[in-house]
């Protein structure tokens, strides 16, 4: 295995472990998962963590992303037996949770989008 990309699998799996430090710390339940996302905009974010340092392994592992899904996918179909009888509450609470999930990702990419636009526009008046 290529050493650079054992040193990006390391800083993944530190910021992993770290998640659940902090986690564990946290008075309330929290995913460490989730954590670990937010640590790691934070590192990029700030410039303490460069894109490049994590690059690789990370397209990598979003490539391969879906294979993560297919043992949930497989207890899923075991476990359909349970839904009986609650298929169309089933059915609602998905399609509400996509069409909220649509709705706070538009909602997060126009805020982004202003953001960098104003952004764009004080680095402008800066250099003038």
């Amino acid at each position: 295995m290529d050493k650079k990309i054992l040193k990006q699998l390391s800083v993944i799996l530190v910021l992993c472990l770290v998640a659940e430090f902090v986690v564990g710390l946290l008075p309330v339940t929290f995913p460490s998962s989730v954590m670990a996302i937010l640590i790691l905009a934070l590192l990029l974010g700030t410039k303490i963590l460069k894109e490049e340092q994590i690059k690789e392994t990370a397209d990598f592992m979003l490539s391969n992303m879906a294979l993560v899904f297919v043992p949930l996918s497989i207890g899923m179909v075991e476990d359909l037996g349970l839904l009986k009888g609650q298929v169309a509450g089933f059915l609602i609470v998905v399609a509400i949770s996509l069409i909220l999930t649509f709705l706070g990702t538009y909602a997060t990419v126009r805020i982004v989008q202003k953001c960098m636009k104003n952004l764009a526009l004080k680095g402008g008046e800066q250099h003038e």
